[in-house]
């Protein structure tokens, strides 16, 4: 009998062994999340060309580390009244993709610390605007950003459709505040295993300070899905993780006419 019971003792633990080192290999959902994003922006009226310089920054992940920040560059032109097209250039630090998930020792998972790496990536946008004045207050506007980015470092492209809806508080004919409502599709189009890698409805005031100044707040709820890595397929797993967080975000803008 005590046999057996040593025997039985041993087979539950490597059970529970297996299933433990199982699990390390799926990166795991730390649950609903609070992160901070930020945006600095430059706007240039020139007529019909609009030139846009933009840094931002995020604090992700449980600890808020600071990881992710880039700079982008481009103009947007008009083509018709109710129609912008830009074209933007961006590098970026701290991006994570699904193939970041790595096992650099047998047993032994982490994500890849890409705080130092470099990224370039070419964007084309087409944004599409529309009055809504048969709402009530008049003031709407109705919005859908079209942007496609390619990424120069490992040639994922993707999509994103953004329809939003915003309205104008006006004082003396002047902007006072823009409340926006937003929802964010982002379609990866050569990568992953979703039809959407991230989704995320959001909110948004722009406190108009002056004709030179604007500062934003805004409040989303993310989730990113995590797909499969190289290193993970050649384990043998195959998974799907959505991670989510509400996200706290803050920016100023700047936009100069010439």
């Amino acid at each position: 009998m005590k046999t057996t019971h040593v025997l039985l003792m041993a087979a539950i633990v490597l059970v529970v062994a297996a299933f433990g080192a199982s699990a390390n290999h799926i990166p795991t959902d730390p649950g609903e999340l609070i992160e901070l994003e930020s945006r600095t922006s430059l706007l240039m009226d020139l007529g019909r060309f609009d030139p846009l310089v933009e840094l931002e920054g995020r604090f992700e992940d449980t600890n808020l580390e600071f990881r992710y920040r880039s700079l982008t560059a481009g103009a947007y032109v008009r083509l018709l009244k109710n129609l912008k097209a830009g074209a933007f250039y961006r590098i970026q630090q701290g991006a994570r993709h699904d193939n970041d998930w790595i096992e650099p020792s047998p047993g032994w998972w982490e994500w890849v610390d890409s705080r130092n790496r470099t990224e370039q990536v070419l964007i084309l946008d087409a944004s599409p605007r529309f009055l809504f004045d048969f709402l009530p207050g008049k003031n709407w506007v109705f919005a859908v950003k079209n942007r496609y980015e390619y990424n120069l470092y490992n040639g994922q492209q993707s999509l994103l459709v953004r329809p939003g809806l915003t309205y104008f508080l006006l004082r003396s004919r002047e902007p006072l505040l823009n409340f926006s409502l937003n929802y964010g599709f982002y379609i990866p189009l050569n990568f992953g295993d979703t039809f959407l890698y991230e989704h995320e409805p959001y909110l948004s005031v722009l406190y108009h300070l002056n004709r030179n100044v604007k500062l934003e707040l805004t409040a989303a709820y993310r989730t990113v899905v995590w797909s499969t890595s190289d290193d993970s397929w050649a384990n043998g797993d195959a998974y799907a993780v959505p991670n989510r967080s509400f996200v706290v975000g803050f920016g100023a803008l700047f936009p100069v006419s010439f």
